[in-house]
C-alpha cells in the first residue's frame, strides 16, 4: 500500500514538474498564426482583433475567449448571470444572446437546471465596448470529458485522505490511459450508481466515472460535488437531462432567428448549443407540410401572449445547413403563415411550435405579458422599454442607443426614466451639510466623488431616508448623471439591496446552507400573483444566487439579532451587502430573516424619519 502511494506521488510530483515544459512559451503563442481564422483566437493570431458577434450572425467556433470558473448567480428570466473565474477570483458578468446554449451532464440544460457552486469553461465573446460577457456556450467537467469520450479509470480509494487515484482514459479510442489525476472527495461528495445514491465507500478499483467539480481555484484544484459510476449511469445522467430540457422547450417552443421574408413566407434557423441531439429529437415534428405555430420572442426567448398572438403556419421546406458556429442547430426551416407580423422581421426572434403542441403562456415573470398586481410592483420582470423598443428614447441608456449621447441634467428638473447609468459600489464618506459623499466602485476599486442633484431619493431599509442616514461599508445602487466635463459624478437615487427588493417584490429563499464555505444558496422569488382564473398562485423563482456569510454578518428576526446558526432552509430573507473587490468578494452585512421582520423594520424606519421631521 505504501509503496503505491509513493509511486503515486511521483508521478503527480514529476507530471507537476513536466507541465511547464510541455506548455508552449508564451511567445510562440503570441507569434502563431492560424489562416483558418480571420480573427484572434486562443491559441493564435494575437496580432488580429477578437471577434464581435453581428445581429442575424451565429459567432464561428473558436471565435470565443475560454474562462473557467463558478457560476456563482443565474438570472433566469434575462438569461444572465455572474461566475467567479478561477485563476484571478475575479467575478465576471454574462449574458445569453438568444442562440447561448448551457451543456450540462453532455446535453442542452437551461440555467434553472444548473446548481449554483458548479465549475463550468465559458466560451465569451465581445461585446460593443470589447468586454469579454456574451456567453456563447458553458459546459461542465461532465460535458467537457464525455464530449471528448473520456472517463476516469478508479484505481485506489483513499477516503481517510480525502482522495481517489485515478487513470484517465478512452475507452472509445482504445487509450486506456491518458495520464493520472488525483480527485478530492468529501463527506457532501453525492455519488450515482444509475438512478441511486450511494456511499462513497461503494466505490471500488476499476470503477468508471465522471464527475463535476466545485470549490476550484488558483490554489485549490475543487473537489467533486458528484461522481456518476458507469457508462450506464452516464448516458442516464445525459438522457435524463435532455429529456427535460425538451420538455421545457416543447412547452415553450423552438428558438430560432428570421433569416429572410418574401410575402407569407418565412425562412428561420432554429438555435441549439446540440446539434446532433437536436435534429433527433425534433425531426419528426419538422417536416415538409407539418403544421407550424409562430410566436415572435425577443432576445431573451420571451414571448407575448402564445395562445392569443400565433401565428398558423405550414412547413415548405427543411434546411440541413453548415454548423460551424456556436449555437447554430443545423435545421433552417421555410414556412409561410397567413398573415405577417410586425415582428417577423430579419433578424427577429421568433418561437416555433409544432403541430399539435401546446399553446399556453410562459409563466408568470418569464412571460412579457403579464398578469396580477405583483407586474406593477416588480418591474424587473416586465418589458424594458428602452431595451425593446430604444428609437423611443432620444438619449443614450444602458440597454441600448450607444450612438447617442447621455442624457444631461437640467437644474431642478428630475431626469426622464432610464436617463440613468447606473452604477454599484460601498459607500465610504459622506458629508451631509455639502449633499456629497464618495464610493468605491465595485470590481474596479475606483473611487467615485458624488453631489446629490435636488431632485435625488434616497432609500434605507424601504423607507425615505437622509444622506447622513446611510451607513458607510454597504454596497448602495447610484443612478448616475455625467457633469458639464462627462464624468458620471451627479446622484438621481441611492438605494441600499434591501430596498431594491423590496421595492420589486422580491425576497430570497434560503435553499442550501453552506455555513462551513461561509455561504448561502438563495432563490430570487416573487410574491403570489391572481392566474387567468382569479387564483392565487406562486410564479416560479426567477433567479438564484449566492450569498456570502461572515462572523461580522448580523441575522436580524421579529424577536431581535440570532445567530446564522438559526438560519434554516426555506427562510425567507431581505439582505444588505458589503461591495464586491476582487480578492474581497462581496458579503451580507445583514440579513432580516421572515416577512413580518420585514414589515417591522421597514415601518420602523419610516417612524425614525417621521420623528427626525
Amino acid at each position: 500500500m505504501k509503496l503505491r502511494v509513493e509511486c503515486w506521488l511521483l508521478i503527480l510530483l514529476c507530471a507537476a514538474f513536466a507541465a511547464p515544459l510541455l506548455a508552449a512559451p508564451a511567445d510562440d503563442i503570441a507569434s502563431k498564426v492560424d489562416e483558418r481564422y480571420p480573427f484572434r483566437t486562443d491559441f493564435a493570431n494575437a496580432d488580429l482583433p477578437w471577434y464581435v458577434p453581428k445581429n442575424g450572425e451565429f459567432p464561428p467556433h473558436h471565435s470565443d475567449r475560454r474562462i473557467s470558473g463558478e457560476l456563482v448567480s443565474a438570472d433566469f428570466i434575462h438569461r444572465t448571470g455572474q461566475f467567479r473565474a478561477t485563476h484571478t477570483g475575479e467575478l465576471i458578468d454574462f449574458s445569453m444572446p438568444p442562440y447561448g446554449s448551457v451543456i450540462h451532464l453532455n446535453a442542452e440544460a437551461d440555467l434553472r437546471d444548473v446548481p449554483l457552486g458548479t465549475f463550468f469553461l465559458f466560451f465569451l465573446n465581445q461585446d460593443s465596448q470589447g468586454n469579454f460577457n456574451r456567453l456563447a456556450t458553458m459546459q461542465d467537467q461532465f460535458s467537457i470529458d464525455a464530449g471528448h469520450r473520456f472517463s476516469y479509470r478508479l484505481d485506489e480509494l483513499m477516503l481517510a485522505e480525502g482522495k481517489l487515484l485515478c487513470t484517465k482514459q478512452s475507452l472509445a479510442k482504445q487509450q486506456p490511459d491518458l495520464g493520472k489525476k488525483e480527485l478530492l472527495v468529501t463527506a457532501a461528495t453525492r455519488v450515482w450508481r444509475g438512478d441511486k445514491q450511494i456511499a462513497l465507500a461503494d466505490l471500488k478499483p476499476g470503477d468508471d466515472m465522471l464527475y463535476n467539480l466545485t470549490g476550484k481555484t488558483a490554489k485549490s484544484p475543487g473537489r467533486c460535488v458528484d461522481i456518476w459510476v458507469g457508462a450506464e449511469t452516464h448516458q442516464l445522467a445525459t438522457k435524463t437531462q435532455r429529456d427535460k430540457f425538451t420538455a421545457f422547450t416543447k412547452f415553450r417552443g423552438l428558438p430560432g432567428w428570421i433569416d429572410r421574408t418574401s410575402g407569407n413566407e418565412l425562412t428561420a434557423t432554429l438555435f441549439s448549443g446540440d446539434t446532433k441531439s437536436f435534429q433527433q429529437t425534433w425531426k419528426d415534428d419538422l417536416k415538409v407540410g407539418a403544421g407550424t405555430n409562430c410566436c415572435v420572442a425577443n432576445d431573451e426567448l420571451r414571448t407575448w401572449n402564445p395562445p392569443v398572438d400565433k401565428e398558423k403556419g405550414t412547413i415548405k421546406e427543411v434546411k440541413y445547413i453548415s454548423t460551424d458556429a456556436h449555437g447554430n442547430s443545423g435545421v433552417q426551416i421555410v414556412f409561410t403563415v397567413n398573415y405577417m407580423l410586425e415582428g417577423f422581421r430579419r433578424g427577429r426572434v421568433v418561437r416555433v411550435f409544432g403541430a399539435g403542441w401546446p399553446l399556453k403562456d410562459q409563466f408568470y415573470g418569464e412571460s412579457l405579458m403579464g398578469y396580477g398586481y405583483a407586474r406593477l410592483l416588480n418591474q424587473e420582470v416586465v418589458e424594458c422599454t428602452p431595451k425593446e423598443y430604444p428609437a423611443q428614447f432620444p438619449f443614450r441608456t444602458d440597454y441600448g442607443n450607444e450612438h447617442l449621447p447621455w442624457y444631461q441634467v437640467r437644474v431642478g428638473e428630475a431626469p426622464p426614466k432610464f436617463a440613468e447609468h447606473v452604477m454599484f459600489g460601498e459607500l465610504v464618506s459622506v458629508d451631509a451639510e455639502h449633499q456629497r459623499g464618495q464610493f468605491r466602485q465595485d470590481r474596479t476599486g475606483k473611487l467615485v466623488d458624488f453631489t446629490l442633484l435636488s431632485t435625488a431619493t434616497l432609500a434605507r431599509l424601504n423607507a425615505p431616508a437622509k444622506l447622513g442616514d446611510l451607513p458607510p461599508g454597504q454596497r448602495y445602487r447610484f443612478h448616475m448623471f455625467q457633469n458639464t466635463s462627462g464624468n458620471f459624478t451627479q446622484v438621481n437615487l441611492i438605494a441600499d439591496e434591501y430596498s431594491h427588493l423590496a421595492q420589486n417584490a422580491l425576497t430570497y429563499r434560503i435553499e442550501a446552507l453552506r455555513l462551513d464555505e461561509g455561504k448561502l444558496n438563495v432563490a430570487r422569488q416573487m410574491p403570489q400573483v391572481k392566474n387567468y382564473n382569479g387564483d392565487m398562485e406562486a410564479p416560479p423563482d426567477v433567479a438564484r444566487t449566492e450569498l456570502r456569510v461572515s462572523d461580522a454578518t448580523q441575522v436580524w428576526t421579529k424577536d431581535g439579532q440570532a445567530k446564522l446558526a438559526d438560519l434554516k432552509l426555506g427562510d425567507v430573507v431581505l439582505v444588505n451587502l458589503t461591495g464586491e473587490q476582487t480578492g474581497n468578494p462581496s458579503r451580507c452585512t445583514d440579513l432580516w430573516v421572515g416577512v413580518e421582520t420585514h414589515q417591522q423594520v421597514t415601518e420602523q424606519a419610516k417612524q425614525q424619519q417621521t420623528a427626525k421631521k
